[in-house]
Order: structure tokens, then sequence, then C-alpha cells
């Protein structure tokens, strides 16, 4: 097992998403992330899945998963380039870093990329990465069914 010490942008390299005002969507079934996850669905896509979706303005902290193409509208950064690391092993890694270090301070919380990128961190071989989430897979296979199973016994 080796781990590197580096800075984020080594890592992957995130970009700002994409415009798509309500007037201009489709009836599809690509699902459109903002800030805080799914919020609709499109007939095309701007990025090939899968995906690493987190939010650039409002929603800050949230890290989403697309197994599928998707539409990353501005309100969000995108991983554009894994660097060779395993998509899933980023998504779980990016949900451990500290988004709101690196908020503005105006009105709507905001994060710059560029800052982003020079946040220094620790990351396994690839081999190790898929070990990591051949684990937390099935963990969060089986919190979502357990989800579901609570949601039918409400019911």
């Amino acid at each position: 097992m080796h781990w590197s010490k580096c800075e984020l942008g080594k890592v992957i390299t995130l970009k700002r998403g994409y415009d798509l005002p309500q007037q201009k969507r489709a009836k599809g079934c690509i699902p459109i992330f903002s800030s805080s996850g799914i919020t609709g669905f499109h007939s095309d896509f701007m990025v090939k899945g899968p995906g690493v979706i987190t939010g650039r303005y409002g929603t800050i902290g949230e890290v989403f998963y697309a197994n599928e193409d998707f539409w990353p509208l501005n309100t969000t950064l995108y991983v554009q380039d894994f660097h060779g690391n395993n998509p899933l092993f980023i998504y779980y890694y990016l949900k451990t870093i500290p988004w709101q270090q690196f908020t503005s301070a105006s009105a709507v919380p905001g994060i710059n990329r560029n800052i982003v990128h020079t946040y220094p961190v620790s990351i396994p071989d690839l081999d190790t990465q898929e070990k990591i989430v051949s684990v937390l897979y099935l963990v969060d296979e089986k919190i979502g069914n357990n989800t579901k199973l609570n949601e039918n016994l409400a019911a």
C-alpha cells in the first residue's frame, strides 16, 4: 500500500458546470445536477459518466456521484479528469474534504476551484483505492437497503 502526498489538483481536475436555463431544458432522462443534487432531467448531456459533482455556489459541501452521463449546472464543480484514479474512490474522498473552508465571505457562499486544487491531500495507489471502494460500496448498499426496508415498514 502506497500513499502519495500532493495537491488535490494533481489527483483530479475540477471544472465549472454549464448554464442550462429552464426554458432550454427538453424532456429527457439525463440527470441535471445543481449544487444540491439532481434537480431535473434533460434530453442531452454535457459530461460522460461516471462523474463526481459538488456545489460551487449555494449548497457547499455536498458531493454527488453519477454512474451515467449527466449535465452539471453552473452552480457546480465536476471532476473533468480523474488522472487515472478510481471515480468512486474520488467521490468518497471528496466527501471528507472540509469544503466550507473554501467559501468566500459573500452573501451567497461560493468556492474557487483554483484554490481547491491547492488543497493538500494524501492519496493511495489505484489498487488500494479499489479495495477501499469495494468495502465502502458494500456499506452504502447495506445502508440503502436498510433505508428502503424502514420506509416499507413505516408505510
